[in-house]
């Protein structure tokens, strides 16, 4: 069964949007994209009137801001835009998408021309300040883009004139990939973890042979590649990547590395490591059950051919990518490539994941050492905080149901302002789990509207302990419909949740291609040693 989604795209600029098409084929694998071109230089119209898509890309080549250079009136032009922008998202639901303004000031003046870069600056900052303040706003940076092509190769001024087309066939792919990257971003689960091999990856040479001292890994080159790169995974790190390691070495060498050598990354900046000399794809498998994640949340990172392949052939959902240190051009650009890596924005949930599968790796070590399964739940001392439409945790739910594929009884996708309808038809549930070990943040979403749960999921790190089920005694209970209907919609991912329905006091209705219909009968039983907080 196809569940992609199906997104409806516009275009609409001063210049002819046509060629921008493309970009379906681009998101070929993540929707169904219908694609709508309005009429050339119609922007005003267009975002005042009543069209109606699901993502809006507004593509604006400097000359509707100015003629010849960018000056105060061209400042007040972007503000113009962002009002308008900020009017049709207070009457519409959708994402816009703007674009930076690709130029380049000159001016036989250097007075004139400050004068020039400044506005350019200002009218930019005018669309990151939209961006920031409205969660439903992307902007790409067009002018980047060109400029990688070098304006000169990438514009065709003649062609502005005679066909309002002025970008060279290059500079068209590389707006395309951009704008293809926005949508993406906000339809694409992100994947969580990068693990990275230490030999010739994190540093240069081989530590078991080289010696700790030997090392390349500082300011001159070849070893300033691996600091740079130790630099940009710190930087991930940050933005709410996990970081993990595997190398074929003595546990006691990787270790002594990270204790004698001064490097960006420590020791305790990967949240788990494998150092051993079983083969790579065992490790990453192990590491995977370990933090409770899938191995399509993994991208790995190798300088070997041959542990790319050996990963790459037995774990197929692992992203693998060659890291090249003799090509300093492409290793050190790697990581800002890596498309799955990329998301909108990140949340307070994102940045604090280092400590919160740091806490699931310590509840593994509690759980082998319990004397029972039970003993070890009781231990954990969980509180269960629930929300109801809540909208500060909006941008949370709709991020979790976007990217959570296995325990989800219908895999159904919304958007940020199909969530916010939600809570306005009817209930929106966030459940956030905490514990002795920490803040595990929200972790469960559901959704009942209309006397039905249409959607229901946990985050795969939450599960075994039984809240799923606490939480789904929860709803039913505040909902207090004794004719509450639910659905089982099967897909390529979820069959682990086949019989939850079955498991928690609703009763099966009828069956067919599209999944099965249920309907309450008792609910879930409770659970002594989960704490409900209902906030």
């Amino acid at each position: 069964m196809n569940t992609a989604r199906v997104l409806s795209l516009g275009f609409v600029g001063n210049v002819v949007t046509n060629p921008f098409g493309k970009v379906m084929g681009r998101l070929a694998d993540l929707a169904q994209v219908a694609c709508e071109h309005f009429a050339i230089g119609q922007i005003e119209q267009v975002l005042a009137g009543p069209a109606s898509v699901d993502t809006l890309i507004v593509h604006l080549d400097h000359r509707w801001f100015f003629d010849v250079a960018p000056d105060e009136a061209a400042i007040a032009r972007a503000r113009t835009l962002a009002e308008l922008v900020s009017g049709r998202l207070a009457r519409a639901s959708g994402t816009i998408i703007l674009n930076t303004v690709p130029f380049v000031p000159v001016s036989s003046v250097e007075s004139d021309l400050h004068g020039q870069l400044d506005a350019l600056a200002r009218i930019n900052a005018v669309l990151f300040e939209l961006a920031r303040a409205n969660e439903r706003v992307s902007v790409i940076d067009a002018a980047g883009a060109l400029a990688q092509l070098g304006f000169a190769n990438a514009l065709r001024e003649r062609n502005r004139y005679m066909y309002q087309m002025p970008y060279a066939p290059a500079a068209v792919d590389a707006l395309v990939e951009h704008y293809a990257d926005a949508i993406a971003a906000r339809l694409r689960a992100r994947r969580k973890v990068v693990v990275v091999d230490a030999d010739n990856t994190l540093w240069g040479g081989v530590v078991g042979e080289d010696g700790v001292e030997n090392l390349e890994v500082d300011s001159d080159y070849p070893g300033i590649v691996h600091t740079q790169l130790q630099r940009q995974l710190l930087r991930l790190k940050s933005l709410g990547i996990l970081l993990c390691a595997v190398t074929k070495n003595n546990d006691a060498d990787f270790r002594s590395v990270f204790e004698q050598r001064a490097m960006p990354l420590r020791l305790d900046d990967f949240i788990a490591y494998r150092s051993n000399w079983s083969e790579k794809s065992d490790n990453i498998r192990e590491l995977a059950e370990t933090l409770n994640l899938g191995l399509d949340s993994f991208v790995f990172i190798d300088d070997n051919p041959f542990e790319i392949e050996e990963v790459r052939a037995r774990l197929p959902g692992v992203e693998c990518h060659l890291f090249d240190r003799t090509r300093p051009e492409q290793a050190l650009t790697l990581l800002d490539g890596i498309a799955s890596l990329r998301a909108r924005n990140v949340t307070a949930e994102d940045l604090s994941k280092t400590e919160q599968y740091r806490g699931e790796a310590q509840r593994q070590e509690l759980q082998r050492s319990a004397a029972s399964m039970d003993e070890y739940l009781a231990s954990l001392d969980i509180r269960l905080h629930i929300t109801r439409n809540n909208p500060g945790a909006l941008r949370r739910v709709a991020q979790l149901i976007n990217k959570t594929n296995q325990f989800n009884l219908t895999t159904r996708r919304y958007t940020e302002d199909e969530v916010a309808t939600a809570m306005r038809e009817g209930g929106v549930y966030a459940a956030r789990v905490v514990d002795r070990f920490g803040d595990m943040g929200v972790v469960g979403v559901a959704i009942v509207r209309g006397g039905e749960l249409e959607t229901f999921l946990m985050s795969c790190r939450a599960l075994g302990r039984r809240i799923e089920s606490q939480v789904l005694r929860y709803v039913c209970r505040e909902e207090a419909d004794p004719a509450l209907r639910a659905r089982y919609r099967p897909s390529a991912k979820n069959r682990m949740v086949e019989t939850f329905l079955d498991e928690n006091g609703f009763a099966l209705i009828g069956s067919g291609p599209e999944g099965k219909a249920y309907r309450l009968t008792r609910g879930p039983d409770d659970t002594a040693y989960i704490h409900i907080v209902a906030e």
